[in-house]
């Protein structure tokens, strides 16, 4: 015989007055295309600058910063703050 009893399950007074996902607008195709533009030239300015070395040797370092801080602020600061 099988003696199992139907499961019924009971949702809590939390899960029932949980609020839907809400997704921001984004930013404007304008301030977009600033951004995108300004820190691709930055990124690309810091590969010339590295490219720079045989003048002095800290352009390399320099140009590295210019483009590791791109990276960062694509990746770290609009994600954080412009959403």
């Amino acid at each position: 015989m099988n003696s199992e009893q139907p499961s019924t399950t009971v949702a809590s007074p939390a899960a029932s007055r949980r609020e839907p996902h809400v997704t921001s607008e984004g930013n404007g195709l304008i301030s977009s295309i600033i951004l995108a533009t300004v820190l691709f030239v930055l990124f690309a300015g810091g590969f010339y600058v590295m490219s720079l070395y045989t003048v002095a040797w800290y352009l390399f370092v320099v140009g590295l910063g210019m483009s590791i801080v791109s990276l960062f602020i694509t990746f770290s600061v609009i994600p954080k703050y412009l959403t």
